[in-house]
């Protein structure tokens, strides 16, 4: 049994009808009024020609009955009647004329042009969304309105669709078709007829066609009819008598899954895919009553899709202003933060130079300290009577000129052990304790970390220490004439240089940073002359106080908090932007490993920038270095330079060194980045607010208007329901 055919013919007929086509060269018979120009096809009963109506040369069909033996003409005739009596419904295919005393009998109708939909769809596979609700909409009228004159077509099917030249379907082939209120089975097409009608004792019903409607809806959307597969089609063939054949078919759809393809089909909305559902659903009292039923869906779907550029403006118009309103005030923040950053940068740069010229004033205060400690230890009387009858010893000076001769191991013994010369030494010991006392009582008070003296050619003869030094390791006996602190140059002259060709300094001078040999700390010096009779034209010896760079307070400071002053080295050459003193490089110190060995340096050009007073981020170079984490980050920085007490004799000198205070960035954006994550959050949540209460009113009208619609249309429904009843009755 295949799917396209609607009555079941024994082999003989069919093979007559197949013989019947092949002869089918001249027309069965002339009919007056028309001209019958070419054969379009045959079917089980007879032949379809051509023609033209001579009077309005309007072209038509026109359908001969060649098989008086097999033709039920009780069919023939309900068909021709049913559609005589559609003839003014434009939905369906016109007769124009009835001949059945002719020989063969013969009905005339219009001409479709186009075509079948089958045909259509044979040549496309599937329409569109928007081709199939428009045609599947008009079947809908057209098979309403067959209804209402109490027709049910019974054989809805692709192929019984004519497409006009504007492609709007027409009902033809009534064959099958029943009256409301008949009681004759009619089978329809296999996958196109309901599967309570695929039964020989079955009454006609709307709902028959409501199948077939749904049937030829889910094939112009999918490109297949519903349920349809070759494996089936080949079962039902093999099946052998008819009423089994009708059998397995009714079987399979009440025990199959619903048909889902249409599902999968781009552009077919969720209502539309539930009309065609419950067209096709097996159990009857489950599906549409009645085609008027599908239209009021398809209204209901047209009413929400017709919302749908309102609803869409209404969700989507706030939508976009909320993003407007959103896009405006991030922008506004990243601006206002931008502003805000700017302004609290430019203060906090105002505030780090000011701290940074705080710092260098109170290394400047330092220095004149130690400055002051110098001159005051060697204007003390206690020293000159100490030294003046040592200077003055032969035996002491033999030993100074071997030293600066070059000669200093021979005598060193000897000069370490000298009594007059150890006196010295322990009276500087007792000063440099005194000091390191008041120290103690008073971090303010300058800490020595050595003191010694060198007599007007640079040799250390004797000194005082903070800490023991081997003696292997003492700077006494040994000539330093080439230390900016015995000259009071701005640098070191080269070591060969020749003692005695260089003057001791004359006036109170402090020297650029070094490194000691002894400790790896970078040290500073401060010396001032002696003068141990009125004649001052040369310095009889020079006094020498050291101290750590570590000692200076600048900032109390660590990596904890928000400043930390540092100070580097500005003399010109290799050395320009070496980091001397740092927090982290005191930490290490004091705990026995110095980083003093190692170069922290600053570019150049950065530091040119911190000079001009720019506002730069700042890398720690030393937060590279092992334990250096805590200063990682960017940084803002200012530098001062450092002044050297002034007197008429060092007017012009400087200190060769610069205070540098950095202070950490997060801290200066972190208010504004807490401001800033309050509004956003505030900013958020408020939006969050207003989008549900906009979706809640909005569920809220969709809801009522929906509940509105649907209860308007039941009642509608069933007004319409009881009006046919009645006339049924």
């Amino acid at each position: 049994m295949s799917g396209d055919y609607t009555q079941h013919q024994s082999e003989g007929e069919q093979a007559e009808a197949e013989q019947l086509s092949l002869q089918a060269t001249v027309p069965p018979s002339q009919i007056p009024g028309y001209r019958l120009e070419r054969f379009l096809g045959a079917g089980a009963f007879g032949q379809v020609w051509v023609g033209r109506d001579l009077n309005t040369g309007r072209q038509v069909a026109v359908k001969f009955y060649m098989h008086r033996g097999g033709v039920n003409w009780s069919l023939l005739s309900r068909e021709v009647k049913n559609l005589v009596q559609l003839s003014t419904d434009k939905y369906v295919v016109q007769v124009l004329e009835v001949g059945w005393d002719g020989d063969p009998p013969y009905y005339v109708m219009e001409y479709i042009r186009s075509g079948s939909l089958e045909d259509h769809l044979a040549a496309k596979g599937r329409l569109s969304v928007r081709s199939a609700v428009e045609i599947f909409r008009r079947l809908c009228i057209g098979l309403n309105h067959s209804h209402g004159k109490g027709v049910l077509h019974c054989d809805l099917k692709p192929a019984n669709i004519l497409l006009d030249e504007d492609h709007d379907p027409r009902l033809a082939d009534f064959g099958q078709s029943r009256m409301s209120h008949d009681q004759t089975p009619a089978l329809g097409t296999l996958f196109y007829m309901a599967p309570e009608q695929a039964d020989l004792d079955a009454t006609p019903d709307a709902r028959w066609d409501v199948y077939g409607l749904g049937a030829i809806m889910y094939r112009m959307l999918t490109g297949s009819a519903p349920h349809r597969n070759e494996r089936l089609v080949h079962e039902m063939d093999t099946e052998g008598s008819l009423p089994k054949r009708l059998q397995r078919y009714r079987e399979t759809i009440l025990n199959a899954k619903p048909p889902k393809q249409h599902y999968a089909r781009p552009g077919v909305d969720r209502m539309l895919a539930q009309i065609v559902d419950r067209c096709l659903l097996a159990n009857p009292e489950e599906r549409f009553a009645n085609v008027q039923q599908v239209i009021e869906a398809l209204e209901r779907r047209d009413a929400k899709r017709s919302r749908r550029p309102l609803m869409l403006l209404g969700i989507v118009g706030p939508l976009l202003l909320l993003t407007a309103t959103g896009i405006y005030a991030a922008r506004s923040i990243s601006q206002s933060r931008q502003k805000f950053t700017t302004a609290l940068r430019a203060a906090s740069h105002d505030s780090n130079q000011f701290a940074a010229k705080f710092a260098a004033r109170t290394l400047e205060s330092q220095i004149q300290s130690y400055f002051d400690v110098a001159a005051s230890e060697a204007e003390r009387d206690e020293l000159h009577q100490a030294l003046a009858p040592l200077m003055s010893d032969p035996e002491f000076e033999q030993m100074l000129d071997a030293v600066a001769e070059g000669e200093a191991i021979s005598v060193r013994d000897t000069f370490l052990d000298y009594p007059p010369r150890q006196a010295i030494d322990r009276f500087l010991k007792q000063r440099l304790d005194h000091h390191l006392n008041r120290h103690r009582l008073n971090d303010r008070s300058p800490h020595l970390a050595t003191i010694f003296l060198t007599d007007d050619r640079g040799t250390i003869f004797a000194m005082g220490y903070e800490n023991p030094v081997p003696r292997e390791n003492q700077s006494t006996a040994r000539n330093f004439a080439f230390r900016s602190y015995f000259h009071g140059g701005r640098e070191d002259l080269p070591r060969d240089v020749d003692p005695g060709a260089i003057e001791p300094l004359d006036h109170t001078h402090m020297s650029p940073p070094f490194l000691s040999t002894s400790t790896n700390l970078w040290k500073v010096a401060v010396s001032t002359p002696i003068y141990l009779s009125d004649d001052r034209s040369r310095a009889d010896a020079v006094l020498v106080i050291t101290t750590n760079l570590g000692e200076f307070e600048l900032i109390q400071s660590d990596a904890s908090t928000e400043q930390v002053a540092v100070l580097i080295d500005s003399r010109q050459g290799d050395k320009y932007g070496t980091i001397l003193q740092h927090p982290l490089m005191d930490q290490r110190a004091a705990q026995g490993y110095s980083l003093a060995t190692r170069r922290f340096q600053l570019s150049l050009p950065l530091l040119d920038q911190l000079l001009e007073g720019r506002d730069v981020d700042y890398i720690d170079p030393v937060a590279d270095t092992d334990g250096g984490q805590a200063y990682q980050g960017t940084w803002l920085a200012a530098v001062q330079p450092v002044a050297l007490p002034q007197s008429e004799r060092n007017e012009g000198e400087h200190s060769e060194l610069l205070v540098l205070v950095q202070y950490r960035l997060s801290n200066v954006t972190a208010p504004v980045q807490t401001l800033l994550e309050s509004l956003w959050r505030e900013g958020a949540i408020a939006m969050v607010a207003i989008v549900l209460v906009m979706f809640l009113l909005w569920y809220l009208v969709l809801r009522a208007s929906d509940l509105r619609v649907d209860r308007f249309d039941a009642q509608e429904a069933q007004k319409r329901l009881g009006d046919t009843l009645t006339t049924d009755e």
